[in-house]
């Protein structure tokens, strides 16, 4: 088995093991699968007496530009796929599992705020001055409330798929630097997953944006 280095992208030394499955990176994507598994019942509604997703939105939306950022560095470098990328699948898979908490804890407080709303408009009547025929379930608070819903959850799967993404094309890099045979030693294979992956990071950094956005929007909208 020959082994395929150049200083363009991969170290100067290939790792000491070569049995290729239990290298790190393959590890890290097993990882992912299970820590996306895991977390994704999950539905807190309070963490610590305060309400879980007002903590937890700070997280993803400082932690997903940056690991945007770090998919797009790694995609136009290759040399830093080997160098970094363990610790970049790493810094993903904190990233991954706190959007998936926000956006679960969303749900829930989405769930709660719309039957409240039902309470108010069915339950217990229309609150003065809505017409009958007006606005659905807290009328733009509700439809802001929706949406913002909706946008967490989309988020939820981008970064998924851009985690994926950044694990495989770290697994391809170091596999390269254990053999130079194979589809997967190729550079063709290589290149389709970075281009992949900068687009996944580029629609993932506009959708929490997006997301925040409207959540500040609601926020106000329920302060005024």
């Amino acid at each position: 088995m020959t082994t395929a280095l150049t200083e363009s992208d991969t170290p100067a030394k290939p790792p000491a093991r070569r049995f290729f499955p239990s290298d790190p990176s393959v590890l890290l994507l097993a990882a992912t699968v299970v820590v996306a598994v895991a977390v994704a019942p999950f539905e807190l509604t309070t963490l610590f007496g305060l309400p879980a997703h007002a903590l937890f939105l700070h997280v993803p939306v400082v932690l997903v530009p940056i690991l945007a950022g770090v998919v797009i560095a790694l995609a136009v470098r290759p040399v830093w796929r080997v160098r970094y990328g363990l610790a970049a699948g790493v810094f993903g898979i904190v990233t991954m599992a706190a959007t998936v908490l926000t956006a679960g804890a969303g749900e829930k407080l989405r769930d709660e705020r719309m039957k409240r709303f039902k309470a108010l408009s069915g339950g217990a009547g229309r609150p003065s001055g809505r017409p009958a025929g007006g606005p659905r379930q807290g009328g733009g608070e509700g439809n802001l409330l929706e949406r913002h819903a909706e946008l967490g959850s989309q988020l939820r799967l981008l970064v998924l798929v851009l985690v994926v993404l950044l694990v495989v094309l770290v697994i391809l890099a170091r596999y390269r630097a254990y053999t130079a045979e194979g589809f997967l030693a190729g550079p063709a294979l290589g290149t389709v997953v970075a281009a992949l992956a900068v687009v996944a990071a580029v629609v993932s950094a506009i959708w929490v944006i997006r997301t925040g956005h409207l959540g500040a929007k609601m926020t106000w909208h329920e302060g005024g």
